[in-house]
């Protein structure tokens, strides 16, 4: 790996440099000063290219795997599907995760996204040599591309800090993945075009060869990065580190979580956001269920996934809202008073939604509007743990706690969404819709209260802490 040595202790990060002085700007009037590091432009880029290809990547496999009604077709089936795309890096992550600290994340970038384009091109491989061979090595393609992604998410999280001023974090939190979701549609539309203009039984494979195009020049941009641009590569005093065996990943993991369970308000925002995202996993598959059998006619695949289309258009819609307001309400109440109204904003909608749903008049436009202040709850979280845990954790440690917090992200949300699969009949009644809807509810107001938790005082110079406000 690159050996170039990491910045010294205490100077601020080479894209961040500058950006500290004058007079703070709160919320999204920060957006100019933000972008003129140079370091966050590059990082964009790389983020902007990839997240471009997995929009095209999953437009490819569209009507293959992910999002055909005819695979999914029940809520035990909905919930097999999400623990195929989301557990693979999950279990392994954390362990993955060592590897963001002791090595420079920039490589990482290079690297994975290198093996990614080789992954994505043997799916389209696999997709044009038709159905008998598709249906053996399909889905092993499938997983080694959606494994590799997570981790080059992952390093683009823990290298956020290293081009952005501490002050912009909350906002950096907010605007780059915002970028990464319009990326992702973009990818879809570019792919949705080559499929038009091809057609024919060619037009997957062709669209995933747009896809490998896309993250090969991703990698490429990451290597435009310098080697230390984004950190890792070991801490300051000690050096690179070598790599080691699975002991060693597993002691640094154990050393990972030591450190986050020394910064009480950062652990407590992860669990918060593990509650969070396994509310979200039991509303996915009520969604569908619903869809299917409640909100549409049982045997009408197409009014079943417009209602699922109008749902996941509200969701957007509260995204986008909690994108515009968290960085002003984040800087002028704290990202954790923040984020626990957020949380409880979500507590509100689905009880809200436990009174509306079983009333069949209003059923869809409730169900429309609760998913769009849950997008407001769930993203407004995340945009303030992600600040919160980002301030709290050492430089030497970011790697492995960012997966963590990635596969708590991901994993909650297949556990909830594999409950409510357990528990939730296909043609369930309103008793049953009512008695999954409430004890989520407080589920969220609990999680609401986690994350506010009681303030400390700053710790002395040296000492962990956690993230203030």
């Amino acid at each position: 790996m690159d050996a170039t040595p990491a910045p010294p202790r205490g100077e601020p990060p080479a894209g961040a440099r500058g950006q500290g002085r004058g007079r703070a700007t709160a919320g999204l009037a920060a957006l100019p000063r933000l972008l003129r590091g140079r370091g966050l432009r590059r990082l964009l880029l790389v983020r902007l290219l990839s997240q471009s290809g997995d929009g095209a990547f999953q437009l490819g496999l569209a009507g293959l795997l992910l999002f055909s009604p005819e695979r999914a077709p029940t809520p035990l089936a909905v919930a097999g599907l999400l623990a195929l795309v989301l557990l693979p890096y999950t279990l392994v992550g954390p362990l993955v995760g060592t590897l963001l600290d002791r090595w420079w994340r920039r490589s990482v970038l290079v690297g994975a996204g290198a093996v990614r384009a080789v992954a994505v091109l043997a799916t389209a491989g696999v997709v044009l040599a038709g159905p008998a061979v598709s249906d053996a090595l399909l889905v092993p393609a499938v997983l080694v591309v959606l494994s590799v992604n997570r981790l080059v998410l992952a390093a683009l999280g823990a290298g956020l800090p290293a081009v952005v001023a501490g002050r912009d974090l909350v906002l950096a939190s907010a605007v780059v993945p915002t970028v990464g979701t319009l990326a992702l549609a973009l990818g879809a539309g570019a792919g949705t075009a080559v499929r038009l203009g091809a057609g024919g039984a060619r037009a997957d494979g062709l669209v995933l060869v747009l896809a490998a195009a896309l993250v090969a020049a991703s990698a490429l941009a990451a290597a435009r990065l310098r080697p230390d641009e984004l950190g890792g590569g070991g801490t300051p005093s000690s050096g690179p580190r070598t790599a080691g065996g699975p002991a060693t990943a597993v002691r640094e993991l154990r050393d990972g979580l030591r450190h986050l369970a020394a910064r009480p308000a950062a652990a407590r925002a992860v669990g918060a956001l593990g509650a969070s995202r396994g509310a979200y996993g039991v509303v996915l598959v009520l969604v569908v269920v619903l869809g299917r059998t409640r909100l549409a006619p049982v045997d009408d695949a197409a009014d079943a996934l417009a209602v699922t289309g109008l749902v996941l258009g509200g969701v957007s819609v509260g995204v986008a809202v909690a994108v515009a307001v968290t960085p002003s309400a984040a800087s002028r109440w704290g990202p954790r008073a923040w984020g626990a109204a957020c949380l409880a904003l979500g507590a509100l909608a689905a009880a809200a939604l436990a009174a509306a749903l079983p009333v069949g008049a209003v059923a869809v436009a409730a169900l429309v509007g609760g998913a769009g202040l849950l997008g407001l709850s769930g993203q407004g979280l995340k945009i303030c743990v992600d600040a919160v845990v980002l301030r709290a954790v050492d430089e030497a440690h970011r790697g492995r706690v960012v997966a963590v917090h990635d596969a708590v992200f991901n994993g909650c949300f297949v556990l909830g969404a594999l409950v409510a699969a357990l528990v939730l009949p296909l043609g369930p009644s309103d008793a049953a819709v009512t008695g999954l809807l409430l004890p989520l509810a407080a589920l969220l107001v609990a999680a609401s209260a986690l994350m506010g938790g009681r303030r400390h005082r700053a710790p002395a110079a040296g000492a962990p802490g956690d993230a203030h406000g």
